[in-house]
Parts: structure tokens; sequence; C-alpha cells
């Protein structure tokens, strides 16, 4: 019934329109035939990482789907070619093992999955000794459904996605203060070892100014049995910051801020050994070290001009 398309003198346009249109809604295709994945092969755990998204055909939608979260990054055109870039994480305590970053795109009216791969290997981290109250090492019974509680509250606040991206890369510094404690640190309280470093710490002694990463809205103003007075920042499609054990807060949940706003006052609240800035990255709920995004490597030159 229909026309050969090698023998296009004899064939109407429209017929080739639908013939094509037919082929754009037909079985699953890999990443490339139509979309281009940019990713890295791997990727360590406790990581962010960059994906980028390319294609020459007409990008209606896009949602970028990976570690059972999702995310729709803005699209940008360029020409006839249509682009997004996206920040993803691999989290501390994951697993390691292969995971597939799922695109779903529609092109032509017609939703499209693409896929790409990508490897969580185990990152290695140091360790260190810390002695602190012995109430922030075994809390007391009384305490144990607060820190329930606001581990939810946390958790609920780490799972909006919002759809607009604030930020840009590399991150303003929160404060003058030299890095102490990295991300990741096997930590050792008193004797035990009883927990992770998810964050980096600055130095920063009583009442320094803390100023904000990035731009964003503020998701939370808490007092925090472990983090203390803390201020957490939604920048922007999955990607939050947390500043913690602060002795004054100078924002209030909803206020949008710019980066370098002060959003705080460095203290010695929760657990901590001094007065200190401890600074959390969290990407699509995944915790993530923020030292990359302050030496420019994490998301680098992808994210320049978005």
């Amino acid at each position: 019934m229909f026309c050969n398309l090698f023998e296009r003198r004899f064939c109407p346009s429209w017929i080739i329109l639908v013939l094509l249109a037919s082929l754009v809604s037909a079985a699953p295709v890999l990443a490339g035939d139509m979309v281009d994945i940019q990713a890295p092969d791997a990727v360590g755990t406790g990581k962010a990482f960059v994906v980028r998204i390319g294609t020459w055909y007409p990008l209606e939608d896009l949602e970028v789907r990976w570690n059972g979260r999702s995310v729709r990054p803005a699209v940008t055109k360029t020409g006839e070619r249509s682009e997004a870039v996206v920040l993803l994480g691999a989290g501390l305590r994951e697993e390691p093992g292969v995971r597939s970053v799922e695109v779903v795109a529609r092109i032509w009216g017609h939703e499209r999955r693409f896929s790409r791969t990508v490897e969580m290997v185990p990152s290695a981290w140091d360790s260190e000794v810390l002695t602190v109250a012995p109430k922030m090492v075994h809390p007391p019974k009384s305490a144990r459904e607060r820190i329930k509680r606001e581990h939810e509250t946390l958790k609920a606040a780490l799972a909006k996605v919002s759809p607009e991206r604030y930020w840009r890369a590399p991150l303003f510094r929160p404060v003058k203060g030299r890095m102490l404690s990295r991300f990741g640190l096997y930590r050792t309280f008193n004797g035990n070892v009883a927990a992770r470093h998810t964050g980096l710490d600055f130095r920063a002694w009583l009442g320094t100014p803390i100023h904000a990463v990035a731009a964003g809205r503020v998701a939370l103003v808490r007092a925090l049995y472990y983090g203390g007075n803390s201020v957490l920042i939604d920048h922007g499609n999955g990607f939050f910051t947390m500043s913690c054990h602060l002795s004054a807060t100078k924002v209030k949940e909803g206020d949008m801020v710019k980066p370098g706003q002060v959003i705080g006052l460095s203290g010695a609240t929760g657990r901590v050994t001094g007065a200190h800035l401890h600074l959390a990255a969290f990407v699509l709920g995944a915790v993530v070290d923020p030292e990359p995004f302050f030496a420019g490597t994490v998301p680098g030159e992808l994210m320049k001009g978005e």
C-alpha cells in the first residue's frame, strides 16, 4: 500500500512524513540513535556527576530518572539542537554496581525512552577520632523520638524537586576559614565507630557570618539534635545544601537567597567539638561530597553559560 521510500519521485511528501512519524513511535531505540546521553562510565560513591543530553530532533519534554528518583531539567535550544544538563549523585552509602540513567523524551508527540549505564564504584575514605558529649553518641530515650521526627522531616524536604535550577558553578565559598574534616570520613566518637561524615567542615570562629553557596529558596530552618541550628536551601532541580551548627539564623523558610547572602552565624550547636560550619550537599536525596563544587571539578565546564 505504501510507496517505496527510495523512489521519492513517485511518493507524495505527506506519505513520507507519516512513515517517519510511525518510525519514531515504534519499538525502543538505543541512546545515540535519536538522543545523545553524555555521562561518565563510572562514578565513586558519595560523588556527584553531570549528565548532558542532546538531540537534533524536536524535543518537547524531558525527564531524567536515576536510582529511583526523577528530575525534569530545563531544555535549551542552540539552532536546531536541543540540550539539557542535569546533576545526579551516587550516595555515600550506596551499594556499588551498575545503574542506568534513564531518559524519557517527548519527540514529535511521542514518548521515547533511552538509557545510559553508569557504574557506581567504591570510594576511598579516611577516618578520624573525636570526643563529644556522651548524649551525642548514645542519645537518651527522650531524644530518640525527636531524632526520628527530624530525620523524616529532612527526608520529606529533600524529596521535593523544584523545576527551576537556580545555582551555577563553582559555588560561593560559605566562609573564609580553611576546610577541616573532609566528607566521607569514618568517625569514631568516644571510642565508638558511630557515623560517617556527611559533609564538609570549615573553620569558623563563633559568630562568623555564614554565606549561601548559591541562589535558592530556604526549605527548612530548624534546631536539630545532631545538626544544631541548621538552614536547608533548595537550589533547584533536586540540589540542596545545608549549613549546620549555627549560633543564629538570618533567614526564614520560603525566603529566596542570593549567592553570598548571609544566612546565619557560625556556632557550636548540636554534635560538635567546637565552633565551625558543617556544610552538607544533596542531589535527589543522595548525600554527596560538596568539595568538588568549590574546586570547579563538578560540574566544571559543563555548567558554564547555563
